[in-house]
């Protein structure tokens, strides 16, 4: 099994590079919410990774202390040493290790935090960890602002939900999930962590078109706080292929939306099938199968841009606050 590993280290690393370049240019953004800050972040970046994994042995007591939000989550001692015994975490780990700059990870990352502070007036975190998870696909990233001024804020990166589709620690998976497990949806889903805070999502609307302005506002303000360096389909989580379809065939992915009155509708299957994460998405058309998966999102993120383009006085912070969809079905000005 270790020889699996190490060839897809060598595999891996050609097509880190291979994939930033054939990414360039597919759905690049307009900068709508520029920022003027210093991109820098004085914060302290701690490796639980490397302290676990990396050294000869575990001083408890240090380990304790420097990574208290761990211990303080499960402080039995047994348990970390199980955990730095699990060959499958530390084959994570291993990879995380070859394949990863973090340096250059954490200057990404310092940068989302600077512009979520003044587009957001979000808490930076005094302290970033990376680690291992074990593999978390709901949470690969989290964000704690902490309650008050004076206590400290955190965030945490999961690097090894990042090591791109073909790594072999990721049998199980079904394909289009780990096609997302690439490394530069880092900067995209420490945005949403970041974001998760503000609670954008109207609980009170239960219609398909309230879930796709609550990912469409996701989205934008990741397009902000990514710095429009992001091409917007690596933003919304597509492929090039996937994007390229969905740009071609947007104004009748629209109509269907529009003919079958799926927009106000509440059918918890029908937002299933268009706005969570699947294979495809079935609209009830001959093209199905090539629609990719949470194409409601992908309309959804169209509307709210629209809208913003056109109400350029509005704030990002004015912009995601608004809890009426039909607001922004309305004024959008919407027409692929």
């Amino acid at each position: 099994m270790k020889g699996i590993y190490q060839i897809y280290l060598f595999a891996a690393t050609l097509m880190i590079a291979a994939v930033f370049f054939i990414q360039r240019g597919f759905g690049e953004p307009s900068s709508l919410y520029p920022t003027k800050s210093d991109l820098n972040v004085e914060w302290e970046v701690r490796h639980f990774d490397e302290a676990l994994f990396g050294g000869d042995s575990l001083d408890m007591k240090e380990l304790a202390t420097y990574f208290n939000p761990f211990f303080q989550s499960n402080p039995i001692p047994n348990f970390w040493t199980q955990e730095r015994a699990n060959q499958t975490l530390r084959d994570h780990y291993t990879n995380v290790h070859n394949l990863m700059d973090k340096e250059t990870i954490t200057e990404d990352l310092e940068a989302i935090s600077c512009r979520g502070h003044e587009l957001l007036e979000l808490p930076k975190p005094d302290i970033i960890y990376f680690y291992i998870s074990g593999i978390d696909l709901q949470t690969p990233c989290l964000y704690y602002p902490g309650m008050n001024e004076q206590e400290p804020k955190y965030a945490f990166v999961g690097l090894d939900n990042f090591l791109g589709a073909g790594y072999p620690g990721y049998e199980g998976i079904p394909a289009y999930q780990r096609e997302l497990l690439r490394q530069s949806q880092i900067p995209v889903e420490y945005a949403h962590a970041i974001l998760e805070p503000m609670k954008l999502e109207n609980f009170n609307d239960p219609t398909l078109l309230g879930q796709m302005i609550y990912h469409g506002k996701i989205a934008v303000a990741t397009e902000a706080l990514t710095g429009y360096e992001l091409e917007t389909s690596e933003v919304l989580g597509y492929s090039p292929e996937e994007w390229t379809f969905l740009e071609a065939n947007e104004a009748n992915i629209w109509e269907v939306f529009v003919r079958d009155q799926l927009l106000f509708s509440t059918d918890m299957m029908i937002r299933q099938r268009l706005s969570e994460p699947a294979p495809f998405s079935k609209l009830g058309t001959a093209m199905d199968i090539e629609i990719p998966g949470r194409v409601a999102r992908y309309i959804g993120y169209k509307l709210v841009k629209s809208y913003a383009e056109n109400h350029r006085d509005l704030s990002l912070q004015s912009l995601i606050r608004i809890r009426d969809a039909q607001k922004f079905l309305r004024d959008a000005q919407y027409k692929p």
